[in-house]
């Protein structure tokens, strides 16, 4: 019965040194990935490893390829009150949307959700702009009085990149 229980705890310890080994170290960019994140950003942004990245003081976007204008971005900026909301940042923003694009659609209007381990709302929208009508995926919420957007954009028609978008976003997180 003794060595029963040595040999079980044992094994719990060499169970729990193989998860530890296999753990993401924080800003480690996940197999296939590669960061997008500037280093003075605190956040960490990862995109699939063939994406092209460019990095802008604090903001971080990447895109697909010269060929494919998918790209992702997040942007920072301080909102003009300490208790401002994502809602009323979307509100101020929505309508100079509409002067933006032409044909502007609002597909999901704040859904609640998390960006990181954050409290967020997602737009999903879409809205010409020159020839191509382009779907954007927004990820906003406010941390310490600053708005934080994480834009997902791609052509309406094309190519579905749902699954790296999903992959992006999953593998968002804080610093």
């Amino acid at each position: 019965m003794k060595i029963s229980r040595l040999f079980s705890a044992f094994c719990a310890v060499i169970l729990l040194f193989s998860l530890a080994a296999c753990a993401k170290a924080p800003g480690e960019a996940p197999y296939g990935m590669i960061s997008a994140s500037p280093e003075v950003a605190d956040f960490d942004l990862f995109v699939p490893k063939e994406w092209i990245v460019t990095k802008t003081g604090i903001a971080a976007s990447a895109y697909k390829s010269d060929t494919d204008p998918t790209s992702v971005s997040v942007m920072s900026w301080s909102m003009p009150y300490a208790d401002s909301t994502v809602d009323e940042w979307w509100k101020g923003y929505e309508e100079e949307f509409t002067l933006i694009f032409s044909d502007f659609t609002v597909e999901v209007d704040g859904e609640d959700t998390l960006l990181g381990a954050s409290g967020a709302k997602k737009y999903v929208y879409t809205g010409v702009l020159g020839e191509n009508t382009y779907r954007y995926t927004q990820y906003a919420t406010v941390r310490g009085g600053v708005l934080y957007l994480l834009t997902f954009t791609e052509l309406a028609e094309g190519a579905d990149h749902s699954a790296e978008f999903t992959s992006i976003v999953t593998n968002f997180a804080w610093r």
